[in-house]
């Protein structure tokens, strides 16, 4: 019986070392392979695990630039954005349009942490928002929330900041207005504090150039007197 035992442990130890040798020789080969074809596999592998794990990430992660939208934009719809983006306020925001729903919550709450439905969320859908926002606002928010987009077309925020189901849905209109005058912002909108940012920058390049120019005369004057001394002193 002993010497059974010893002879199955001999075998296991010595199966242990075959399954080490060949797979340190495995990994010793593929990565002399990648070296010697200056190609790493995982670097391959890593966008189709992220796509597997988290399309919705991934996708989001290739949504086009929303300033893009603008290279289709003529000055009516830009006109128009202006205009309704001025007038657009969070009291005039079309609650009947935007479908609210609440579940458990996990933020704060205390003791009532996932037992009360305190959690907002509101949705409205993509296709009807153009009735009642303008078409350059409606392209720009798709371009820009396209994560936030779901299978059916529609735009889903929720919030679980406070402990009320009001604060919260409060919270979810703030953060659409939010969203909803980024994406109407034009070309041409710029606050005041970006307009003297603007006029501070070039006041400061101009004076920049200047002592620039003055340096450089001042350089070439200096040349021209060492010239002419020196002229003066060989003649």
């Amino acid at each position: 019986v002993t010497m059974a035992a010893a002879m199955l442990h001999s075998m296991a130890s010595s199966l242990v070392l075959s399954r080490r040798f060949t797979v340190t020789r495995r990994n010793i080969w593929t990565n002399a392979f990648q070296r010697r074809i200056g190609i790493n596999f995982a670097s391959y592998a890593m966008p189709r695990a992220m796509a597997v794990c988290h399309p919705r990430r991934h996708y989001a992660a290739k949504k086009d630039d929303p300033d893009k939208v603008r290279e289709w934009a003529t000055e009516a719809d830009l006109e128009e954005a202006r205009k309704w983006s001025r007038q657009f306020t969070p009291e005039s925001m079309p609650v009947d349009r935007i479908k609210t729903s609440f579940s458990r919550s996990g933020g704060a709450g205390g003791q009532n942490v996932n037992k009360v439905n305190t959690k907002a969320e509101i949705r409205f859908s993509m296709s009807d928002a153009r009735t009642w926002m303008p078409r350059y606002t409606v392209k720009r928010l798709k371009y820009m929330e396209a994560s936030r987009i779901n299978k059916r077309g529609e735009l889903a925020l929720s919030s679980q900041r406070f402990r009320t189901q009001e604060q919260n849905l409060n919270d979810c209109y703030r953060k659409l207005y939010a969203m909803i005058q980024e994406a109407s912002k034009t070309p041409s909108d710029a606050s005041s504090e970006q307009r003297e940012r603007v006029q501070q920058l070039q006041k400061q390049a101009n004076e920049n150039r200047l002592k620039r120019k003055s340096k450089h005369s001042e350089k070439k004057s200096s040349r021209r007197e060492r010239k002419n001394s020196k002229d003066f002193f060989l003649n």
